[in-house]
């Protein structure tokens, strides 16, 4: 997996999860998102709060510090890149707990507003969330296991509707992300509501490489409802981009139609991109009867660089324009500021 491509995944899994992650080399930062990642052994000084994460696992390792900070760590080829995801809480840490670190010499007592401060900015996850949001870096990062053998369920017209709901979604946990991640799911709605179609069909082929769910005891059934939800989805982030609902359902209503009228699962191999297509087009379309040219591509770098530092000189340098006149514009289309 080359750099390019880790780092389009960190963004999905940042911008879907909110959760800090870092690539190194040798101890030397690649990338990261944000840009600064601070732990309390940054604001303590101390080396010896940092996790160690053994390089013989490769698997995700969750590890927690002495100063009760829980790292996500996950090596990548041969051990040479390590993916870091924090730090993050398990409980949020209060005035008293800090004291408690405080007066055991873990935590440094001139440093205790910083550190206060610190442990009130942090992510706190349960053990199931900390659980999942490994499995979803393992699933993004690691390569596709074989997939899994089938699971006989139940006809879900025999059996009532709560037992088969169970039973399938016990079928999924058992088989880990069978479905399609919400993260992911996520990244490609806001990538259509931009009006992007090329990083629309980049993460769709990180979706389809993953097995799809059983959604029907045939597999053009199950492929054509799967199909069916990405539409729905799709219209809806077309609409969050400014298409009207009226024009995106319809154009909705014209997809279902040719996937029911579909007789092969080769019929429908390509059938999701030509959604993408068909969606993103009408979003740009929009975007260029209601913006110019410019404020368009200043839309796209914005949202291509949330998680970074950005100053508007250097988004103005993006189109070639003046810093001032730029945010004259932009105010003056969107009724945004362009820094806000």
């Amino acid at each position: 997996m080359n750099t390019e491509r880790i780092i389009h995944l960190m963004r999905v899994y940042h911008y879907a999860t909110g959760l800090p992650i870092r690539l190194t080399q040798g101890g030397m930062t690649l990338y990261a998102l944000p840009e600064t990642i601070e732990s309390a052994a940054d604001i303590a000084g101390d080396a010896a709060l940092a996790p160690l994460p053994s390089k013989a696992e490769r698997g995700v390792q969750y590890l927690t510090t002495p100063a009760r900070e829980l790292f996500l760590f996950l090596y990548l080829g041969e051990a040479s890149c390590l993916l870091g995801v924090g730090p993050l809480l398990q409980t949020r840490m209060d005035d008293v707990q800090l004291a408690q670190l405080i007066r055991r010499n873990i935590l440094p007592f001139g440093r205790k507003k910083l550190l206060g401060e610190y442990y009130a900015a942090r992510p706190v996850l349960s053990e199931q969330q900390s659980f999942y949001s490994g499995r979803l870096l393992e699933m993004l990062f690691l390569p596709p296991a074989s997939e899994p053998a089938s699971i006989e369920t139940p006809p879900l017209s025999v059996a009532p509707v709560e037992d088969a709901y169970y039973a399938q979604t016990y079928d999924y946990r058992s088989q880990q992300f069978l479905h399609a991640p919400y993260a992911i799911e996520q990244e490609i709605c806001r990538a259509i509501s931009n009006g992007d179609t090329a990083a629309s069909k980049h993460i769709l082929t990180e979706i389809n490489r993953m097995p799809r769910a059983k959604l029907a005891n045939t597999g053009l059934r199950s492929l054509k409802n799967s199909l069916i939800c990405s539409c729905t989805f799709m219209a809806r982030a077309a609409i969050a981009g400014g298409v009207s609902p009226d024009e995106a359902f319809t154009l909705s209503d014209a997809y279902i139609q040719c996937i029911e009228q579909c007789a092969t699962t080769s019929d429908l191999s390509s059938f999701e991109a030509e959604m993408i297509e068909g969606y993103t087009a009408r979003v740009l379309a929009v975007r260029s009867t209601l913006y110019s040219s410019a404020v368009i591509e200043v839309m796209r770098h914005i949202d291509n660089h949330l998680s970074e530092p950005i100053s508007i000189e250097e988004i103005a340098a993006v189109v070639y324009h003046n810093p001032n006149y730029l945010s004259g514009l932009f105010k003056k289309e969107t009724g945004e500021t362009l820094h806000a």
